[in-house]
């Protein structure tokens, strides 16, 4: 178990069913093992006047190390489509501390539960 006492927790708004493609590319490309996916409604910006309409959504929540953070941040924006139009808003604070936890490799559990005969 490791604690870090400097991370930043990115959070995004996102339109539906895009968060899942996100959390694969952070595991794949940056090495995130750890992120949170979960859905709500949320108000979408609509023409001038009125309040915009109801729009499903998911909220991607990541802890990071600080150091990493603003590369981290930057990744999602790019690759999550947030520069576009209704593609979501982000944004990061700052949380302390915060401990790790992490699951053994199947590998490694396959290795390990296998008794000789």
């Amino acid at each position: 178990m490791k604690t870090t006492k400097n991370a930043r927790l990115i959070t995004c708004i996102l339109p539906q069913g895009s968060g899942i493609g996100l959390i694969e590319r952070l595991s794949r490309e940056q090495g995130i093992s750890s992120a949170n996916i979960s859905a709500g409604r949320g108000r979408g910006a609509g023409p001038i006047g009125s309040i915009g309409a109801w729009d499903e959504i998911e909220m991607l929540t990541v802890t990071v190390p600080a150091e990493d953070a603003d590369k981290i941040f930057d990744f999602i924006f790019h690759v999550g489509e947030l520069d576009r139009p209704r593609g979501g808003i982000m944004f990061q604070q700052v949380v302390s501390p915060i401990t790790e936890f992490n699951l053994p490799h199947i590998e490694d559990i396959n290795s390990e539960s296998r008794h000789p005969l």
